[in-house]
């Protein structure tokens, strides 16, 4: 077999190109989207109901909640309101900004979780409201049982 100079690049370019193809269809696959263990979407929080039984931490009392306005988990990552439209439920949210990852305070004056910051405000339910911060805090499945607020993370 005689291979001139052009031939053999021509060999090697489609050997490199062949190279590439493996990679590009792993790029696409399915295994690479995101989980939906992190909600981003702006749409209501998710019900109690379609939290799996049993999963539920304490957070804190009803009355301790009614006396500071809201719940810090002692992690400091779930953040418990009782959520405006509905005094008799609560909301949890991930209490981490998803701007930079500062943790945000609930402002009781104007029902909005604040970061300390770079001023983002979230709504009771983790909708942004202003930014710098794009995308919402994450929330939780959360319920009042035997007087104690109990969230599902």
């Amino acid at each position: 077999m005689n291979l001139n100079r052009r031939k053999l690049l021509s060999w090697f370019g489609l050997g490199w190109l062949a190279s590439l193809l493996p990679s590009s269809l792993i790029g696409c696959s399915e295994a690479n989207t995101p989980t939906a263990s992190a909600p981003t979407s702006t749409s209501a929080p998710e019900s109690v109901a379609a939290a799996p039984s049993g999963n539920f931490k304490e957070i804190g009392t009803v009355a301790q909640l009614d006396k500071d306005g809201a719940l810090v988990s002692s992690d400091k990552k779930i953040a418990v309101v009782r959520n405006p439209n509905d005094a008799t439920k609560v909301l949890a949210v991930n209490a981490t900004c998803t701007h930079k990852g500062c943790t945000v305070a609930w402002k009781s004056a104007n029902k909005e979780f604040v970061c300390p910051c770079h001023d983002a405000k979230f709504a009771a339910d983790g909708a942004v409201r202003q930014g710098p911060a794009d995308k919402p805090l994450q929330r939780y499945a959360a319920k009042i049982e035997n007087g104690q607020v109990l969230v599902s993370a």
